[in-house]
């Protein structure tokens, strides 16, 4: 018998039995939904996590720290130390962070914030949109880059007129000069007095552009180069100390440095190095989100158990089929081997006949699942992630590797399911089944 004879009698064996056939294919159905379903929640839960981590900030970053590092105590987060560190496999930038708190002022307006000196090319690598204007060039020599927070947070010091609560609309042209002072009264009737000893900072700073980013840290601060940062401090701690340089402010030394590693594998054992080879203190997101993964694998096994039990009562069903089927046709199985059936068609044939069972519940199961997903993430979302503490936009999630394993354990389950009702008809005596007309 050749292959297309096989197939032939396949479909009509399953078509002339339909109603059993339809109700073990309905079996199957059950069990690849339950599955698909189940593991989209536990996935969907696992990508809501990982979007709210990235709502906090980069995952391909490492802050390191100089402070609570082990090992040798003379370590210092200095040039000479990121220049060892941008020789690490897998660290792509490596950035020097500085900040200092200043008072802004521009158009007759002031904002108070922290300003952070890091490389340009740092900023281009977290991905940071611009809204108005361009990112920092290294040829900048005073440049400030304004997040958006802190352009809707400036307000006229004379009238104390502050712009809408929660509201992120800038009220003050970025693309302008601005003065930064250590003067908390600056703008106002008050300006350069009671500052005891302290001198009055003023340098001049050029708005280059203004960041898009609302809902993330970046939003918060504003970003410059690191050379005008490290001036800018140098210059508060000299007005702060009555005009006088303070002790070490010569010494180019971070308290933060930043890395920037592209292969997101790669992150773990970039801090690793850090952490092992130089002494110092890491952080990164990537860190939680591993003990994150963890959790989650846990619980899609669970959620992916209970719908294996599912697809394992529908094998049953399948075996319990093809078992009756064999019981019904004694007398066709022993024609066939009489007029030269061999005994590897006909075990081809029942396995086929499972497997076909198996693969059309599946079929049919994965499309019943991608329906179901998009009623939970359109209809359901809000209902469903309050119910289970997912913070991501979709509740379900279903990769195309997860319906590609799904379809092919159902068909595999079909297999299975009629081995041992195809072995039972290869070892059936052609007399005995002759007989049982």
């Amino acid at each position: 018998m050749n292959n297309k004879d096989i197939l032939q009698l396949c479909f009509g064996n399953l078509l002339r039995r339909r109603t059993r056939t339809i109700l073990s294919v309905i079996g199957v159905i059950i069990g690849t939904t339950a599955i698909i379903v189940m593991l989209s929640i536990g996935l969907g839960l696992s990508y809501g996590f990982q979007e709210q981590l990235e709502s906090f900030g980069n995952l391909h970053t490492i802050q390191v720290y100089s402070w609570g590092s082990s090992g040798n105590q003379d370590n210092k987060l200095d040039d000479r130390t990121i220049a060892k560190m941008e020789k690490i496999d897998g660290a792509t930038c490596v950035s020097p962070q500085i900040s200092q708190y200043a008072v802004l002022y521009g158009d007759h307006k002031k904002a108070d914030t922290g300003i952070i000196g890091m490389k340009p090319e740092m900023l281009e690598r977290l991905g940071l949109e611009i809204e108005k204007g361009r990112m920092l060039n290294s040829s900048d020599k005073a440049p400030l880059l304004f997040g958006k927070a802190v352009a809707a947070s400036f307000y006229d010091p004379r009238k104390q007129e502050y712009g809408s609560w929660g509201s992120m609309e800038p009220t003050v042209d970025v693309l302008q000069k601005f003065i930064l002072t250590n003067d908390w009264n600056y703008g106002t009737n008050q300006q350069g007095q009671d500052m005891g000893e302290t001198q009055l900072l003023e340098l001049e700073a050029q708005g280059v552009g203004l960041l898009a980013n609302e809902d993330d840290e970046y939003a918060y601060n504003v970003y410059s180069t690191i050379d005008f940062v490290q001036k800018l401090k140098e210059e508060w701690d000299k007005a702060q100390n009555g005009g006088r340089a303070s002790a070490g402010s010569g010494q180019k030394t971070y308290d933060q440095v930043l890395v920037y590693v592209e292969d997101l594998n790669k992150v773990e054992s970039v801090s690793q190095t850090i952490r092992d080879d130089y002494g110092f203190s890491t952080y990164s997101l990537n860190d939680m989100l591993k003990e994150l993964q963890k959790t989650m694998g846990l619980i899609e096994a669970v959620l992916g158990g209970i719908g294996g039990i599912s697809l394992l009562v529908a094998a049953i069903g399948i075996a319990n089929t093809m078992i009756m089927s064999v019981y019904e046709r004694t007398r066709e199985i022993s024609v066939m081997k009489v007029i030269g059936a061999s005994l590897k068609d006909i075990r081809k044939m029942f396995l086929l006949e499972a497997g076909m069972i198996g693969f059309g519940g599946g079929v049919i199961g994965i499309l019943l699942s991608y329906g179901i997903s998009y009623v939970m993430n359109h209809f359901l979302a809000g209902t469903i992630a309050g119910a289970i503490g997912g913070m991501g936009s979709k509740v379900s999630v279903i990769p195309w590797w997860l319906t590609l394993a799904a379809l092919a354990f159902a068909t595999f389950i079909g297999v299975i399911s009629g081995y041992s009702p195809a072995q039972r008809a290869m070892n059936m005596s052609v007399l005995e089944g002759l007989k049982n007309e």
